[in-house]
């Protein structure tokens, strides 16, 4: 198929980079996750409670319900202030709030349900904490001015209009 070598070198180099390039796509991501524990007073878990993040700047709502362990997962969340809702016939609802998303951050956000009626709720200043206890990735968050002040510097070589590196011979 390639009769000259450089010709062969050139496409696997190719190959290669398109492959790790669309692998580093899927690694990043600008969304964070809320997981956490349903349980009881006394430390029971609580199946098929209803959990509901809303982002406070926005007003949008995410739900999801606790698991057989009493887990739940909420993925794909915007980053920004959250407050979480969790609510079960017989318990009364307890409310998190002051809860903030960092991209791909994962806090884990527990809740006791106290037995109770469904009109009661229980209002709680949240105190996640927001050292990742899920994973072992390190991530920092950087504020738009922070990226203004990075400095800018010159393309060291020019590029084709379809971004290619061009050489330049003598």
């Amino acid at each position: 198929m390639f009769s000259h070598p450089g010709i062969k070198n050139w496409a696997c180099t190719a190959f290669a980079t398109i492959v790790l390039a669309t692998n580093n796509v899927h690694a990043q991501s600008s969304t964070a996750t809320i997981i956490g524990t349903v349980t009881d007073s006394s430390g029971g878990l609580i199946v098929g409670a209803a959990v509901q993040a809303k982002n406070t700047g926005t007003g949008l709502a995410q739900s999801a319900n606790s698991d057989a362990q009493g887990r739940f997962r909420i993925p794909n969340l915007n980053i920004g202030s959250y407050e979480v809702q969790v609510s079960q016939a017989g318990f009364q609802t307890v409310v998190r709030t002051g809860i903030t998303l960092t991209v791909g951050s994962e806090p884990v956000v527990d809740f006791s349900l106290p037995v109770g009626q469904a009109q009661q709720t229980v209002t709680v200043e949240s105190d996640v904490s927001l050292v990742e206890t899920q994973s072992t990735a390190v991530g920092s968050l950087v504020e738009s001015a922070q990226m203004r002040e990075l400095p800018l510097y010159p393309d060291p070589a020019p590029r084709t209009p379809c971004g290619c590196w061009t050489v330049r011979t003598c």
